[in-house]
């Protein structure tokens, strides 16, 4: 059996998330290799394939599978910006990037399976997309946990003005692109590419 190792003592203001990132970096791990695991680093996801040196990164990054709690509050912060009804209407294709979303959960779920209580925490998350998406609005799914203060106005405004029009057009045909492609598995770097800019936006932000 997979233990779940003790919460490590951090600062929490390092695990502050960009919303529509975590999407994102979800929806880019649907196309790694099974076995894939997160790493958080400085405000930023990491996506570690597997092989020999997964185990040296997530000792060098003191990383453990209890980052996966720090997506809880960008998921669903997530889902309530970029799901709404202007907003989908203004980009249709946000709502398959949440479904990419979801398979990356999948692959995690998986990843995970023999660990029940983070595949009951990553079943979780599939859930609130799930609410959002099928417009379930069932406002209890979600309650604010010790990350949820740190998540201010202030640091979603100007997370939100790193997403231009343009940038989510480009983020979202691409995509598309890779769902409808059988080299996804290749093809996703360009993708990550754009990613490796926001992310350093993200970083100056916070």
């Amino acid at each position: 059996m997979d233990n779940l190792p003790d919460n490590k003592k951090v600062d929490l203001q390092l695990y502050i998330l960009d919303p529509l990132s975590v999407i994102l970096k979800l929806a880019i791990l649907s196309n790694k290799p099974n076995g894939t695991k997160i790493c958080i680093n400085n405000n930023i996801i990491y996506l570690q394939e597997p092989g020999p040196f997964q185990a040296v990164c997530r000792y060098l990054f003191n990383s453990n599978k209890t980052d996966i709690q720090y997506l809880y509050n960008p998921i669903e912060l997530a889902c309530q910006q970029y799901l709404a009804k202007a907003f989908v209407q203004q980009n249709p294709k946000l709502t398959d990037l949440f479904k990419c979303a979801q398979n990356g959960l999948i692959k995690l779920i998986e990843t995970y399976k023999t660990c029940a209580v983070m595949r009951l925490c990553l079943n979780y998350y599939y859930s609130l997309i799930s609410n959002h998406l099928e417009e379930r609005n069932n406002v209890t799914l979600f309650r604010k946990d010790n990350m949820s203060i740190f998540y201010t106005e202030d640091i979603l405004a100007k997370l939100t003005k790193i997403w231009s029009q343009e940038k989510i057009k480009i983020v979202l045909n691409l995509t598309t692109y890779l769902s409808n492609n059988d080299n996804a598995t290749t093809d996703v770097k360009s993708l990550e590419t754009i990613m490796d800019g926001i992310d350093k936006q993200t970083q100056q932000c916070i």
